[in-house]
């Protein structure tokens, strides 16, 4: 075996190595559309949504294609005043040091409804799509889909008053499926 077949066996071996490695494993490519059902309905939050439909992720971004996405305003959240719901988007969480959670990643695009509501009131979305950046750093099976929704209290005794609302799938929900 000549100098020139030891590099190309070698190269070839290395690239083998890399196709098969634990990090491209955990990062699935161009993968086929994951049904998902997300609710906030009986939390605490007072601003709370159910948000259904399909992701696909791709080797530089994860799609989201929202078939129904419904907000409501809780009726026994201590603030009674008038909302605006100013915006909703969609991130990636990832757990912290001290066993909380932060959004790692967000998503290029948000929705703005901009619609001011009362508790008891309820909002259809309709459908919406967002896309996550994503990138050769991020692995998926240590991330989430979180829903951030934005509010102001615009009835509240000092001044309007943002807040924040949150959603999220179950933290495995990137871990491949078993047959």
């Amino acid at each position: 075996m000549g100098k020139g077949e030891v590099m190309k066996t070698a190269f070839l071996a290395l690239i083998i190595l890399l196709m098969v490695s634990p990090l491209a494993m955990a990062q699935p490519s161009d993968s086929e559309a994951q049904s998902f059902v997300i609710t906030s309905h009986n939390s605490t939050f007072g601003v709370q949504g159910v948000f259904e439909g399909e992701y696909r992720v791709f080797t530089n971004r994860i799609q989201i294609n929202l078939k129904r996405a419904e907000i409501r305003i809780s009726e026994t959240c201590p603030y009674k005043g008038r909302r605006l719901v100013s915006s909703v988007k969609f991130g990636l969480a990832v757990s912290t040091a001290d066993n909380r959670w932060k959004i790692a990643r967000a998503s290029g695009n948000e929705y703005r409804p901009r619609r001011i509501m009362l508790p008891g009131d309820t909002y259809d979305l309709g459908t919406l799509y967002f896309e996550i950046p994503v990138d050769e750093t991020i692995d998926l099976l240590k991330h989430w889909l979180v829903i951030q929704m934005e509010d102001n209290a615009l009835d509240a005794d000092d001044e309007e008053q943002e807040g924040y609302a949150f959603a999220h799938t179950s933290r495995d929900i990137f871990v491949p499926k078993k047959p």
